[in-house]
């Protein structure tokens, strides 16, 4: 009996360890893959910049803003995609990331969070394009095509895409 319970609690921490430490969250972003991986990932205005996460929520540091806005809810990345052209929701792992959860910065700070409703993991300097998943494509609020990173390397060779008309 112990044993079975002790297991159960052990388990449930792992599931609970796990998620902290390899969360998925999600940008929704205008840049095609080629222009991010062109980039070496998404970055933020300043990466090299030492304001706080507080700050960043508080949208005060302007173009020296130095993270990343994500959001653990999908469906929040993906409702903003109403254009007729393509958007990209991308999907990111966090591990091994500068990864901050603006609520609980928030209530560590013991001050109200403006917009805990957008659910926002701030990444600290920029995600790498190695921490991209994949990324679906959507217009007009559509999913259209989904890719995984690794299918996209895959297909042009590791090489940068060439972008054309057809």
């Amino acid at each position: 009996m112990l044993g079975h319970s002790f297991a159960n609690y052990f388990i449930s921490l792992l599931a609970l360890l796990g998620f902290a430490l390899a969360a998925e969250v999600y940008r929704k972003d205008d840049r095609a893959p080629a222009a991010v991986k062109r980039d070496g990932g998404l970055n933020s205005y300043n990466p090299h910049g030492d304001g706080s996460v507080i700050e960043h929520v508080k949208n005060t540091l302007g173009k020296d803003d130095p993270w990343v806005s994500t959001t653990t809810d999908y469906n929040l990345a993906k409702r903003g995609a109403q254009a007729p052209h393509d958007i990209y929701v991308y999907y990111i792992d966090t591990s091994g990331l500068d990864a901050v959860d603006t609520i609980q910065a928030f209530k560590d700070a013991n001050e109200e969070h403006p917009h805990p409703g957008e659910k926002e993991i701030a990444v600290k300097g920029s995600i790498p394009w190695e921490n991209i998943i994949q990324w679906d494509t959507v217009r007009r609020n559509k999913v259209v095509a989904t890719t995984t990173r690794q299918e996209y390397d895959n297909q042009r060779g590791g090489r940068k895409a060439r972008s054309f008309a057809a």
